[in-house]
């Protein structure tokens, strides 16, 4: 019974938290959002995908799903309905996070807990109803682990993984990276097809593999095109056009600060995944807890799962690195395998899952009350 109160009360702190999510529908749309209103804007009324007149290269996804939802006659419902759909996919990523612990052997108690620091956590509140990819990336980043680490019996499962890994592309174009764990994958499953000489299921393997990658190979060579030969006004290629790689490395790392950007990103920004404050910034913070959870998964190394979402987590961030970027938000799917570093670490001080329990519902409080103060300061100037 008392399990089952505290579970209750986890499950309405978590609902607590999405509610404050829900206050971006009184938020008119800025920055990124409008570049993606404007593109979907082209995209219904001129039939092209362009921004300022020009063609655009910017990451289909979001513009596509504004198209999707366009309501000409209302599009402030559409926008609503396109926040609503962030919010949905939000929620399912929660659900396969905690699916994906439950898989590896974390105990439920903490898989719930890591859950509800996750849905509490400020960057979780303000970015998961925005027009912005951070909920389609945190759905299918859990949906990809989720279904990386089961074992490949059939061409069929290559869907599981593989479409959520395409997803995830087109939604930035530095989770490009993660195609070192697809194709370990890949290879090491035509492998044992092959040693079990299956060669029907091979070649039914690789014709799934070609015609899911179509649809890519189309989008990139748009992308080839527009980028080698037209003057494209915002593109995300810029960056290394404008600037050789060690410039973009070092922005990336946080030893300078790129010129696209108005405040110094990667490492010392990494403080702010975890403390509801715009802007802070400390090296010092930020490697401790870098080491925190990078010794966590140590602890764990010889287990297959919690190497691949380690692998995972350090490929997204070198991708980061390389493209010159890192705020917090971009790290937000990142958040739950964070948190299972810290646990494994707060583990091995202290074996009683209790006291990290106690400490975590204490700290995503403290959460739900600051999200509560500024819903009252966004609701009151309305």
């Amino acid at each position: 019974m008392k399990t089952f109160l505290k579970k209750n009360y986890i499950y309405i702190l978590i609902c607590i938290s999405l509610i404050s999510s829900l206050r971006s529908f009184f938020l008119p749309p800025v920055d990124d959002q409008e570049t993606y209103i404007e593109i979907a804007n082209n995209i219904i009324n001129k039939g092209e995908y362009s921004l300022n007149g020009q063609p655009s290269t910017i990451t289909p996804i979001i513009p596509f799903l504004v198209s999707l939802f366009y309501i000409k006659a209302a599009p402030l419902i559409g926008f609503a309905l396109v926040k609503l759909t962030n919010l949905v996919l939000m929620i399912v990523g929660l659900k396969f996070s905690y699916r994906f612990f439950k898989k590896i052997n974390v105990p439920s108690n903490i898989s719930l807990i890591i859950i509800l620091l996750t849905a509490t956590n400020n960057n979780f509140v303000v970015w998961s109803a925005l027009i912005y990819p951070e909920a389609i990336l945190f759905c299918f980043t859990w949906v990809f682990l989720y279904y990386i680490i089961d074992e490949i019996k059939s061409p069929i499962h290559l869907f599981y993984f593989f479409v959520p890994f395409l997803i995830l592309l087109i939604t930035r174009y530095s989770y490009a990276v993660l195609g070192a764990i697809v194709a370990y994958v890949f290879i090491k499953k035509l492998y044992d097809f092959y040693l079990q000489k299956e060669f029907m299921t091979i070649g039914k393997v690789i014709l799934i593999s070609v015609l899911l990658m179509i649809p890519m190979f189309i989008w990139f060579k748009y992308v080839l095109n527009i980028e080698s030969e037209i003057s494209v006004h915002q593109s995300y290629f810029n960056r290394f056009k404008d600037h050789d790689i060690l410039y973009n490395i070092k922005a990336g790392i946080g030893l300078i600060q790129h010129e696209n950007v108005n405040r110094i990103n990667g490492i010392p920004a990494f403080i702010s995944l975890f403390l509801p404050i715009t802007g802070v910034r400390n090296w010092t913070v930020s490697i401790i807890l870098l080491l925190i959870f990078i010794i966590g998964y140590i602890t764990k190394w010889k287990s297959r799962e919690y190497r691949v979402l380690f692998f995972y987590i350090f490929l997204v961030m070198a991708g980061f690195v390389l493209a010159g970027t890192g705020f917090s938000r971009y790290w937000l799917p990142l958040l739950p395998g964070y948190l299972l570093g810290f646990y494994l670490v707060f583990k091995k001080f202290i074996s009683n899952d209790n006291y990290f329990v106690r400490l975590s519902l204490v700290l995503s409080i403290i959460y739900i009350i600051n999200e509560l103060r500024i819903d009252f300061l966004i609701l009151s100037k309305l």
